[in-house]
């Protein structure tokens, strides 16, 4: 008899003319509800169905001429629940916003979307409205002034990132989930990842290497786009101009039906060269150019959402040569560096019932970059390439990820868990490798539990099983504890073991030129790694003042880091080896306070690292620096304007160095700070927005660094850190219906 109420259904669909009826789900101002999960309850037998809201907000369901429970739940918006005597007609609900406050939604290594909050990581968001009122162009602009973050500038390989006093090499680069490849000396230079149709940014430290796998025993930053436009049709067009020779154009538009979306994205950022001095044809910050494009497909059914996208991307960095001129000649050596870099990427999720999710993510990526050096004649502006292998370099990766999920998540379930495989397949080719194609594949399992033992604690265990094809990999395991002290105070704990198996770059790299002997290191062992993280928040609200109060802390210990050294100061020869030990540790403060119409944010934080240089001589055993960031950001709304002010402070960074004569010294890098500030004002409706202000305020440029040279340059007791102070202009033009 149970199953009456559903034949009934059955039946009256065979003999009637009816057709499905439209459940549309809207907000407070009714704006359509996308991805809402609505759950049908026959009662009385619970017999129940499930459906998701397309882009339009809206469901097709059949009629129901029985009692029949309604429930409609989305992340951002409270649960609604109602019970009617029959659905025979279209349907409307409205949905009432959660009083979230400032808390985002975030999804990097969640079962599924939850607020910040409610997360058993400590994650980070960096929104759409902060990168506008920022006027950041790059990945680099935003992170550059994060707490415990550092950007080191190369003015050919890009820039490169610190977090937590560790190195790019073990913080995994997300792009919507998928890792970016293409690092250079260890690093991905993130002024290569545009932000135009960028949605947020997650950042989530400590340990995420059971997760992540390799390369993220540091923490994980994921950089997520827009899945749709917000209207049927929507087309927006941005422009830039600053005055130090940057002119940036970009332009996104979509359209939505009712169950599908497609959007198409791209843009030109020229720059045009910048140095201090006036130095000619020569310029220390190179002529750089990028051209960008997203083309994305997604469909959204009642239970499975499916999305194909690719990514494009073109840099030209130039190094123009100082003139060598005669009565007879007037010529140029020219170097060229060209990175293209395709991403093709398929996603879906497919909703089993409202306990149990599937999500999958396969994704081919390939990345060449070249190097071309011309002979240009300066009168007739002819250019001969120069032949030669010295003279000419190419690098070719691609890379092959696959990763799947089976999550069972509830609300209100003493125990979540999720299981899931990771496969990753890269190859690399070219001049930098002999030409010879080198393979690297690693294949994991892993699993983890989100356990409630109380109403106050929650553990997450989580295991990472992997096969290398190189390497030996160890079982990575990890836990993670939140602890809610008081309604107000939470404590997040988090350790995990890391493993990080040598790159097919540091093990087979051959780059030799009349300026370059750099080889790879076939012998190399895999880094090993312990991490923890502490975080404590306090976040109070009134009617007034929302107050959040954060204090981390955090220690990392790897042994068998790999660096790239020069192991006899009088041979010219760099090559990758085993450090040793290296440690870092450190401690972080932060306050944000929200006040009406008023945004103020401090944070503090004192980094120390130690290597075995430490004790070779009567050293300290951890040198230190600190970091100090301020953001102040200030909207009248009635007038659609927002000023904001960005400060940040890098101390001084020591280290230590080898010296020609075998021994070791330290040495530091001086401090340097950047002052920002903008004004953004809405016009027309919000359709256009003009944005301008200054950029690096107290006009730094270069900064005292005695350091050890590098394979890519020589000593230098100066390093180059900014363009100087930066006027800029932005217009934002947004038309949707």
């Amino acid at each position: 008899m149970k199953f009456l109420p559903v034949f009934l259904i059955c039946l009256f669909g065979l003999f009637t003319t009816t057709k499905a009826q439209n459940l549309k789900v809207v907000g407070n101002n009714g704006t359509p509800v996308a991805q809402a999960v609505i759950i049908l309850k026959i009662l009385p037998d619970n017999q129940e169905q499930f459906f998701y809201t397309n882009n339009k907000g809206v469901a097709s369901i059949p009629p129901y001429l029985v009692k029949t429970q309604v429930v409609v739940s989305h992340l951002s918006y409270e649960m609604y629940v109602d019970t009617l005597s029959e659905i025979k007609n279209d349907l409307k609900i409205n949905l009432i916003a959660k009083d979230i406050r400032l808390d985002e939604v975030v999804v990097t290594s969640e079962y599924t979307p939850r607020i910040a909050g409610e997360s058993i990581h400590p994650v980070m968001v960096i929104s759409r409205t902060q990168i506008d009122n920022q006027a950041a162009t790059t990945l680099d602009e935003v992170l550059a002034q994060q707490l415990n973050i550092r950007i080191a500038q190369d003015l050919i390989l890009g820039s490169a990132m610190s977090m937590n006093g560790i190195s790019g090499q073990n913080i995994k680069i997300l792009v919507d989930g998928v890792p970016v490849i293409g690092r250079l000396d260890g690093n991905i230079d993130i002024s290569q990842i545009n932000l135009n149709n960028v949605e947020r940014i997650e950042m989530v430290n400590g340990p995420m290497a059971t997760s992540y796998g390799t390369d993220a025993s540091a923490g994980v930053i994921n950089v997520i786009t827009r899945q749709a436009v917000d209207k049927q049709y929507q087309t927006g067009v941005n422009l830039m101009y600053q005055n130090t020779g940057h002119y940036n154009a970009d332009f996104l538009t979509g359209y939505n039906t009712r169950k599908s979306s497609f959007m198409v994205s791209g843009g030109r950022n020229f720059f045009d060269g910048w140095s201090a001095d006036e130095t000619g044809r020569w310029q220390q910050w190179k002529p750089k150019e990028h051209f960008f494009g997203n083309v994305k497909y997604r469909w959204v059914g009642k239970k499975l959402i499916f999305a194909y996208q690719v990514n494009a991307f073109n840099e030209t960095i130039s190094n123009k040569g100082t003139p060598r001129i005669s009565p007879y000649f007037a010529y140029a050596f020219d170097e060229y560096y060209k990175t293209i870099r395709i991403t093709n990427q398929v996603n879906g999720s497919y909703l089993i019932n409202k306990d149990y999710l599937v999500n999958g993510n396969v994704s081919y990526s390939n990345y060449h970059r070249n190097k071309n050096t011309y002979r240009k004649d300066l009168v007739t502006l002819n250019e001969i390439l120069i032949p030669g292998s010295e003279q000419q370099d190419t690098t070719i990766l691609n890379s092959i990820i696959v990763r799947g999920t089976f999550s069972r998540s509830t609300a209100d379930a003493q125990v979540n868990y999720q299981a899931g495989i990771d496969f990753n397949i890269d190859n690399a080719d070219g001049t930098r490798f002999n030409n010879n194609v080198k393979h690297a594949a690693d294949y994991a399992v892993f699993a983890s539990a989100e356990y409630k033992i109380n109403s106050r604690l929650d553990v997450k265990p989580a295991i990472r099983l992997a096969h290398n094809t190189e390497y030996k990999a160890p079982v990575t395991p990890s836990v993670m504890f939140r602890y809610d002290v008081t309604k107000t105070i939470q404590a997040r704990l988090s350790y995990g073991k890391g493993f990080r198996a040598p790159g097919i770059k540091e093990r087979y790299l051959f780059f030799v030129d009349i300026n370059h002997n750099i080889r790879g290191n076939e012998y190399l062992l895999p880094e090993y790694s312990d991490n923890f993280f502490l975080n404590v928040s306090k976040k109070t609200v009134t009617s007034k003042i929302v107050n959040s109060i954060e204090i981390s802390g955090f220690y990392n210990d790897i042994r068998n880091m790999i660096t790239l050294a020069q192991p006899d100061p009088n041979n010219s020869l760099y090559t990758y080896i085993n450090l040793g030990k290296f440690s870092t540790h450190g401690a972080s403060l932060t306050n944000t306070i929200n006040y009406h119409k008023l945004t103020l944010g401090t944070g503090i934080s004192y980094t120390g690292r130690y290597n075995i240089y430490s004790d070779s001589g009567d050293f300290k055993k951890y040198i230190y620096s600190p970091d100090l960031n301020i953001k102040a950001e200030y909207n009248f709304k009635k007038a659609d304007l927002t000023v904001s002010v960005y400060y940040k402070y890098n101390g001084k960074l020591p280290g230590y160095k080898l010296n020609t004569d075998n021994t070791i010294s330290q040495f530091s890098n001086d401090s340097y700070k950047f002052l920002d500030a903008s004004v953004r004002k809405g016009l027309f409706s919000k359709m256009v927005y003009v944005s301008g202000g200054i950029k690096n305020i107290l006009d730094v440029t270069n900064v005292s660094a005695t350091t050890q040279g590098t394979a890519h340059s020589g000593d230098d007791n100066q390093q180059a850190v900014g363009t100087g102070r930066t006027y800029f202009i932005k217009l934002q033009f947004n038309l949707s219906r």
